[in-house]
């Protein structure tokens, strides 16, 4: 490996103090730190469904959860990486600035609802958070609900919830410092520190990463035809055609800053009141990218065209008020405010200096600001008032604004704005039919308003969508060990403004026709807890989709499916062989299909537009199996080890070598892979701990989307101190 820092001398320096301090502080071997053992506590203002007096199921549905110490574990830190192990879960490349989206049983994170204790984020214009940004340094479980949930969500969870719920502080203070290093001046160093006091408990955390980038597994080259397409792209100025990357990948560099807050007050016996902040400050590159779109004055022609695109600042913050009352026995209330603000300067070069901007045909060069924010609140009561039911109702309003600026040189500044609400009203009732079987009924009502449009090419607004989305869902306890449960219902996904109205001069070109998306789905599955150590978790399910929405990030557009369906299973296995060691294999079946629809790409410029009919959905693969192995040893020592095996995935491309007076659709596959992952720690004592991770062990050489390399092989070295 090249380990290789910007200044080795001080690098060394603060690595041999981190070490050698704590020995003076705790001289001696003490017992090492328990598996499990934490002092702060979960943050639980940040759940959505409370319950009264009788604990009660959440949803009759699919719920995965992934611990703080399973984060840990897996060396994660961020979001992303927490969740790609989960069965139906599979962490990808995102198809426009290359970030990192979860798609949950086939659908993809736009129609997959992403909560941070209770508040949806995620950047409205395109209505998707990048997974990447969301440090792991603070959570406390990851909350994964994978098939039909509760109506009190709302729309826009046609794949499902994930709550990522952070630490409050424990009644002992506590307090952690970590730092990890890698090859490319790749440093993560975070700090945290909780207590509570009274009746006032906070927990905070602090983090900052920076690389040059990651490392690929061979050196990549772009097919010569693409290559040479570029060169000869019609444009005043010649394009510089994508380089070869060798070792390190080329712009895949970063530098982010967190800072978070969590507090609560609980100001009597019956009511708690919580304060959650966040701010991120990040710089980051998006690898070079080949795309293929119309030359707008070539004559009806499609050529390709590199992109260089850089994140130059990148902000967010966010405010979450949340207050929990009890108002009797039988009586509960919660509401939360919240206010979520993205600020952004995106940037597009004429080469791969990433120093000047003087195109202005072709793929242009510009600067564009966005200042993206959402705001809104949620109102729920709990109710167990009635014998054998728990009803549930809830109302949710939020605000989206988008505001952005490109300069383009030698062009005015093009500002563009949109504003749209959504709300949603909803009413549940879980009911005990007996003392084992739970039968669960709900709806929401959903409405999305356009409430404002202004482009300097048009101002004309969409139609406002409302729908009715029922659901119902029986929960079995067969014995003590099995319990069956099975769901049925309807789900909504409403366009976001990028799917509507982008305007396709430096990114995707959006349709104003597209229709809300629906899916009726069916669920039914289990858990059966073999014996003490052996638990067996399996479920079946199926969605038939309306109007899928799908981004074809080759030629830069929407498309629609009229018709898809999507279904699968899911099978688990968890075992405590000794009580050193555990273990998990998980394995997805997913099919993803185009139920006999016709999807129809209009062109502006080139002689036919395209049509055609896939009988597949991209980049969804047919397999997956995940495994994660834990062996600890007397002395201190754990061992963990993970891996995912993806199989092959579709996708389509739409550039004919022969012919650039028009689209095709060319069916081909992306290779399967194997990401083997290990990381062992040794804790000196119950303070202190040095660990070693390895991720894609094998240096696996594989693709998520097309004409993108993934990271190679890279090795982590740190060390962690808690107090």
């Amino acid at each position: 490996m090249n380990f290789c820092f910007k200044s080795s001398m001080p690098n060394v320096f603060f690595f041999i103090i981190i070490i050698i301090f704590p020995a003076f502080l705790n001289p001696g071997l003490n017992p090492a730190m328990a598996e499990g053992e934490k002092k702060y506590q979960t943050y639980e203002l940040g759940e959505v469904i409370v319950t009264g007096e009788r604990e009660t199921k959440e949803s009759p549905t699919t719920i995965s959860e992934v611990s703080g110490a399973e984060i840990e574990k897996y060396n994660a830190s961020n979001l992303g990486e927490a969740l790609k192990l989960l069965p139906g879960v599979y962490l990808r490349q995102g198809r426009v600035k290359q970030e990192s989206y979860a798609t949950v049983r086939g659908f993809e994170q736009d129609k997959v609802l992403i909560l941070l204790d209770g508040m949806p984020i995620y950047q409205p214009y395109e209505g998707l958070v990048n997974l990447t940004d969301i440090p792991a340094q603070n959570i406390a479980k990851i909350k994964v609900i994978k098939g039909v949930s509760s109506s009190l969500y709302g729309p826009n969870t046609m794949g499902g919830v994930i709550n990522v719920i952070t630490k409050k502080g424990g009644r002992d203070p506590e307090a952690s410092l970590s730092c990890q290093v890698s090859d490319y001046n790749t440093r993560h160093i975070e700090a945290t520190h909780g207590w509570k006091i009274g009746s006032l408990s906070y927990f905070m955390g602090a983090s900052h990463k920076e690389s040059d980038g990651f490392k690929l597994a061979e050196n990549f080259t772009l097919p010569s035809d693409i290559l040479a397409g570029m060169a000869q792209a019609p444009t005043p100025i010649p394009h510089t055609p994508i380089k070869t990357d060798s070792g390190l990948r080329d712009n895949s560099d970063y530098e982010r800053d967190a800072i978070t807050f969590t507090g609560t007050w609980d100001s009597t016996p019956n009511n708690t009141l919580g304060l959650s902040l966040e701010y991120y400050n990040n710089e980051y590159g998006i690898p070079a990218a080949a795309i293929y779109r119309e030359t707008r004055s070539a004559g009806g022609t499609a050529h390709w065209y590199p992109r260089y695109w850089r994140f130059d600042d990148w902000e967010r913050y966010t405010i979450n008020v949340t207050e929990e009352y009890k108002v009797s026995k039988s009586i509960k209330l919660k509401g939360r405010f919240f206010y979520d603000d993205y600020q952004s300067v995106l940037n597009a070069y004429d080469d791969n200096t990433y120093t000047s901007q003087f195109r202005t045909a072709g793929a242009p060069s510009f600067d564009s600001k966005y200042d993206d924010y959402n705001t809104g609140f949620n109102l729920y009561g709990f109710w167990d008032g009635i014998e054998n039911h728990h009803i549930r109702i809830g109302y949710s309003f939020k605000r989206d604004v988008h505001e952005s600026e490109y300069t383009f040189y030698l062009s005015p500044s093009e500002y563009e704005k949109l504003i749209s609400h959504t709300c949603s009203a909803a009413l549940e009732d879980s009911m005990d039919i007996s003392e084992k079987l739970t039968f669960t009924i709900g709806a929401s009502y959903d409405t999305f308003e356009q409430k404002d449009r202004r482009q300097s090419f048009n101002s004309a607004k969409g139609d406002d969508i409302n729908s009715f989305n029922p659901h119902a869902g029986i929960s079995y306890d067969v014995s003590d060990s099995l319990n069956l449960y099975a769901s049925a219902g309807k789900k909504i996904r409403f366009p976001t403004m990028k799917n509507l109205y982008a305007n396709g001069v430096i990114g995707p070109q959006g349709n104003p026709d597209l229709k809300e998306e629906k899916t009726f789905s069916y669920e039914f599955g289990g858990q059966w807890r073999i014996n003490h150590q052996v638990t067996f978790e399996g479920a079946l399910f199926y969605n038939d989709i309306k109007n899928l929405i799908l981004f074809d990030n080759q030629i830069g557009r929407f498309e629609q499916y009229e018709n898809a369906k999507i279904y699968g299973a899911e099978l688990s296995l968890l075992a405590k062989f000794t009580a050193n060691l555990t273990g998990r294999l998980s394995y997805t079946f997913l099919v993803a299909e185009n139920d006999d629809s016709t999807v129809i790409i209009e062109t502006e410029h080139l002689k036919n537009d395209l049509i055609y009919k896939p009988d597949e959905i991209p980049y969804r693969p047919k397999h997956k199996i995940d495994m994660d192995l834990t062996k600890s040893f007397d002395f201190g020592v754990k061992l963990h080890l993970n891996g995912s095996w993806i199989s092959d995935q579709t996708y389509y491309n739409h550039a004919d070598s022969a012919d650039n007076s028009k689209f095709v659709a060319e069916k081909n596959s992306l290779d399967g892979f194997f990401l083997l992952n290990t990381k062992i720690t040794y804790d000196f004592n119950k303070h202190y701990q040095v660990f070693g991770a390895v991720e894609n062990l094998l240096n696996e050489d594989y693709q998520e989307l097309y004409l993108s390399p993934a990271p190679g092989i890279s090795a982590w070295v740190g060390v962690k101190i808690a107090l």
